[in-house]
């Protein structure tokens, strides 16, 4: 039995489920919200520095690898549509 019309549509159903969480995630509302906070006298003690430095690095590292990736899938899907 062949499940490709199956397959396409859940595929379908992910990357449009991708790409909706990456556009709502690339508004950018959570960080704008903490630049005001951050501002706040007294917030940013060393400890707090370091934790939000940390977690920041981390969130940019984590953002730029699924960039790479998407790129990678995409040029691995288009790979396989110039073989047939």
């Amino acid at each position: 039995m062949d499940d490709n019309g199956k397959h396409i549509r859940e595929l379908e159903k992910k990357v449009s489920a991708l790409s909706d969480a990456l556009a709502h995630l690339g508004k950018g509302t959570t960080l704008q919200e903490l630049l005001r906070i951050i501002r706040f006298p007294g917030y940013t003690t060393p400890a707090e520095y370091t934790f939000n430095v940390a977690i920041l690095d981390t969130m940019l590292v984590q953002v730029n690898a699924l960039e790479k990736l998407g790129q990678d899938l995409l040029a691995g899907a288009k790979q396989v549509v110039l073989k047939q």
